[in-house]
């Protein structure tokens, strides 16, 4: 098992040395003076053979400004471009690079809309020639590429990229030293200005390491903050976030923290015999890490006030007691060269103190006591000057106003309903006993009389009780007719008989008459059951009790030899030619308002009586009056309003209206007195913060 994994350390090793070759030569390829074509189509060789991608392309922009391909590395192998939408998707892509300058990957894997031109994960980054995007390097690496390496493809190929774009910059022997200068303090001031617009740390070291990189011209450039005892690094080149739980992340921070308690810049350029003691270890973590070649950390410093009120001993004084707070640190990394870039140590040492000034000012500014807040209320009075401040007067003088109006000026507060028309009187025909029912002999919506038969049942099990009742009635009265007969013979005899037979027949006569008598019993009872039965089947036949119209419509199919049950509704019978009223549903929540509203009546005029304005539905350009009357005592559930309670109310111009249709829907609207105005209108939001945040 030791001998398999030292074979695996050595192979590691081996390509970690193999990788660094490659870097050293494309480095070494970017400082001598080859054509264009020969030195893309080495380095993207290269490229491709260090982080084993299956292929690789160079695009640079030509005349018409548009991307061409300038060298390739193995492109056949994997079929691109196939076709011509698979171009076309990569175009889009690579415009997108351009626009934004910055190394990115896409992947099939992505949650996203762009679609790829190919299976495998895409790797970018851009080439530029001083400010301005020239170029784009697009490696084709495998699809089950693990996520993991996909932040270690692109540190790479975007420090490859920066040996390029040194190229292209023309930074080999013979450069004019000159122009080279202008364009360093060109993009230094650039890069100071940027870091100028923001107060925000995060910010501000974010810009430091990005456009810091490509004014020093390394390849990577971190930048560390220390906020009281905590370092932490804040931003890393070519990364959009750092995530502090990687080992290269926390290295770094051991290093920069040992680095800041020692005040002094380290350089490690290979070589170790010149640090301290205290550095080796972290140093030596992070080298392993980073696999960079030269490190250079530059500790920064919170600047001196501009101004003091001291005099110049007190000065001298503290400046001998007193030393410079540490607030963070730069790290400057080159990965295949060991020794710095021409004046990178006193550039990067320049940069720290641009970086330390504003990252002191942006950390004073966000020590401010509730700063959202006061920079919100800043904000808002920023807004008012000028004109803004009359417009904003002239409004609150009128949500003044409205405010006032809406708590002094006075208004009818009135409770809303819905319900029908109907007249007074109604009359429910309910089923008076279990039965089928006949062939009814009214229709829906006709005229009925008082006493006008509406309908017949029938009961069969009735009509065999009232036919076995008159049979036993029958055969009752026979019998009877028979010991009549018998009893007559008896008491009346034809023929003389001798004493025997005399009292044999008067016996016989006693007997006869007291079986008479008891049949006449059982014939009484008999005829009582039967004018019983008789008066249930006479209940089958159902009459009304008014004058009026048959309410409910298609009463033959509802009814028409259906069996119904003792009491069950069958139709309603109205008297429509006499009184009417409205029947609402009033809301239960709003009976609070309609009690005061009555009693504060009857208080002053000894009336209940409410006024109400109502309207039909199939008139709603005229309103009509009437007046509250009887309030039912209980609520009732209902599927939309909740618990409602019944109301009627007595119209006061039936004759207005211009049609009384039984069951006509109405909406009425119930006056309960004066009301604020802000209460008439915004009542239901009060009444609901009372009824749920009470306390």
């Amino acid at each position: 098992m030791s001998q398999v994994s030292g074979e695996n350390v050595q192979n590691v090793q081996n390509v970690r040395e193999r990788v660094l070759q490659l870097a050293r030569e494309i480095e070494g390829m970017s400082r001598e003076a080859v054509p264009p074509e020969t030195f893309f189509q080495e380095f993207i060789n290269r490229v491709v053979a260090a982080v084993g991608a299956p292929a690789g392309a160079v695009w640079m922009r030509n005349g018409s400004n548009r991307l061409s391909l300038v060298a390739g590395a193995r492109l056949d192998q994997i079929g691109f471009p196939s076709n011509r939408q698979s171009l076309i998707s990569n175009e889009k892509l690579l415009a997108e690079v351009v626009s934004t300058g910055e190394a990115c990957t896409r992947s099939p894997h992505d949650e996203t809309d762009v679609e790829l031109p190919t299976e495998h994960l895409l790797v970018f980054s851009a080439l530029h020639r001083g400010k301005d995007c020239v170029g784009v390097v697009q490696l084709f690496q495998r699809p089950d590429a693990p996520n993991e390496a996909r932040p270690g493809y692109l540190q790479f190929l975007e420090q490859m990229c920066g040996y390029a774009s040194r190229y292209l910059e023309g930074k080999h022997v013979g450069e004019d030293e000159p122009e080279v200068a202008g364009r360093f303090w060109t993009d230094f001031e650039q890069f100071v200005l940027r870091m100028q617009r923001s107060l925000d740390s995060q910010e501000i070291a974010a810009t430091a390491a990005s456009d810091g990189r490509l004014v020093l011209g390394c390849d990577r450039l971190s930048v560390a903050v220390r906020r009281g005892r905590r370092t932490s690094i804040r931003a890393v080149s070519g990364q959009t976030a750092v995530n502090p739980r990687a080992n290269l992340i926390r290295a770094m921070v051991v290093l920069c923290r040992k680095v800041m308690a020692m005040g002094e810049p380290l350089l490690y350029t290979g070589k170790i015999d010149d640090i301290a003691p205290q550095i080796e270890k972290p140093l030596a973590n992070f080298v392993q890490e980073s696999t960079s070649r030269m490190v250079k950390l530059v500790p920064m410093f919170e600047p001196e006030p501009l101004v003091r009120g001291e005099t110049d001993d007190e000065t001298r004084r503290r400046s001998k007691t007193r030393c410079r707070r540490p607030i963070g640190c730069l790290v400057a990394e080159q990965v295949s060269e060991s020794e710095p870039a021409r004046q990178l140590e006193e550039r990067l040492e320049m940069i720290a103190d641009h970086v330390a000034a504003s990252l002191t000012n942006a950390q004073r500014h966000e020590r401010i006591f509730l700063l959202p807040l006061w920079k919100s209320v800043g904000r808002t009075l920023e807004w008012f000057h000028g004109r803004r401040l009359a417009a904003a007067v002239a409004v609150l003088l009128l949500l003044a106003a409205g405010i006032s109006a809406l708590i002094l000026v006075p208004w009818d507060y009135r409770v809303t309903a819905k319900g029908k028309l109907m007249p007074v009187r109604q009359v429910a025909i309910f089923a008076p006993r279990t039965a089928q029912v006949l062939p009814p002999e009214i229709e829906g919506g006709e005229r009925v009389t008082s006493g006008q038969v509406l309908l017949h049942m029938k009961d069969e099990e009735l009509d065999e009780k009232i036919n076995d009742a008159e049979n036993g009635v029958l055969q009752h009265e026979n019998n009877l007719t028979a010991l009549y007969a018998r009893l007559r013979k008896l008491l009346n005899p034809t023929e003389n008989r001798d004493s025997d037979q005399a009292e044999q027949d008067r016996n016989e006569s006693l007997k006869l008459e007291t079986e008479y008598d008891q049949t006449g019993l059982e014939l009484k009872a008999a005829r009582e059951k039967l004018a019983i039965l008789h008066d249930r089947a006479a209940e089958l036949v159902v009459r009304s009790t008014i004058d009026g119209v048959v309410a409910d419509f298609q009463i033959e199919q509802l009814l028409n030899n259906r069996v119904v049950q003792a009491g069950q509704l069958l139709f309603h019978v109205m008297e429509d030619q006499a009184d009417w009223h409205l029947e609402l549903q009033i809301e239960e929540k709003r009976m609070g308002h309609i009690q005061r509203a009555r009693s504060r009546l009857e208080q002053d005029n000894g009336s209940t009586a409410l006024p109400v304005e109502y309207m039909l539905v199939t008139k709603l350009d005229e309103t009509f009056e009437g007046s509250l009357g009887t309030i039912a005592t209980i609520a009732e559930p209902h599927p939309e309003l909740g618990n409602v309670v019944e109301a009627f109310v007595i119209p006061t111009e039936l004759s207005r209206l211009p049609t009384r249709s039984i069951g006509a829907e109405v909406r009425a609207k119930i006056s309960c007195g004066e009301r604020s105005l802000g209460y008439v209108l915004f009542g239901d939001v009060v009444e609901f913060v009372r009824k749920y945040f009470w306390l």
